[in-house]
């Protein structure tokens, strides 16, 4: 039975540093499985590394260890955490993104002994977090690796703002086919919309007002609106590089104006 690890990071495509993370995983856990999430978070972008791997961690089986691998300066952050939640193992610096990740933050948090990477803190993903995965799967507890502490770096989440009619997001990332998904996610949508008629504000003054169940819907170069497979609001174009031809990226603000009166949305 193969061990299952995820890395997400900011490192970008054919990174040397992915491979580095990739061998040493190989190298100290050679019945693992590492899948690279995505190495294209924006720099340092702590909201979107929590958006991408929230979106995604349950689909993978619980014992699965997932090595955050953006923003892991332990001069800046501090303390190196392993945080379990859902029967998944989570391991970064604490720079505010298990604060990001987790509303509640769970109750089994694990500060990694400072004897597992005071000669070589640079380069955390590699030289603190695979070595510490290794020596857990091989002895199946924290001895000699971590103790019990608390999350002490808190961000704001990446939750959509509502206000009265009202639902303020944002894009959180734009993947490989231009489509530009938001941190609006269906049942927020459905609970504050309840029916009534919207209108979808982005770049500007552009808008939609119409729920789209598919990315064809429409002719060729119209805006589609829809909620993706994880249940995320996404802005597409029927056969268009949409975020690009709208002028969408990370950030973009996007806003929903929700009619007081009833409609059959």
């Amino acid at each position: 039975m193969y061990s299952l690890i995820t890395l997400i990071s900011d490192y970008g495509l054919d990174s040397p540093y992915v491979a580095a993370i990739k061998g040493a995983v190989y190298s100290k856990i050679p019945d693992s499985l590492l899948v690279e999430i995505t190495n294209q978070v924006s720099p340092f972008d702590l909201s979107q590394t929590a958006f991408i791997l929230s979106s995604i961690y349950k689909n993978f089986p619980p014992g699965t260890w997932h090595i955050i691998g953006v923003d892991t300066n332990i001069a800046l952050n501090k303390q190196f955490l392993i945080v379990e939640s859902d029967g998944h193992y989570f391991i970064g610096a604490d720079n505010g993104i298990f604060s990001m990740l987790f509303d509640p933050l769970p109750d089994k948090v694990y500060r990694i002994l400072e004897s597992n990477y005071s000669q070589n803190e640079l380069f955390a993903d590699k030289n603190v977090f695979v070595p510490v995965i290794a020596q857990f799967l091989k002895q199946a507890n924290y001895k000699g690796l971590a103790e019990p502490a608390k999350v002490e770096n808190i961000k704001q989440g990446i939750q959509p703002l509502v206000e009265e009619n009202l639902i303020r997001g944002a894009v959180m990332f734009v993947d490989g086919f231009n489509n530009s998904i938001t941190n609006i996610h269906k049942s927020l949508f459905e609970e504050v919309v309840k029916g009534r008629d919207f209108t979808l504000f982005y770049w500007g003054k552009h808008s939609i007002s119409k729920l789209s169940k598919h990315y064809h819907d429409g002719k060729a170069g119209d805006d589609v609106l829809l909620f993706n497979e994880n249940g995320f609001l996404e802005i597409a174009m029927n056969r268009g590089r949409g975020a690009q031809l709208l002028g969408l990226k990370v950030g973009s603000k996007i806003v929903v104006e929700i009619s007081e009166e009833g409609g059959n949305q």
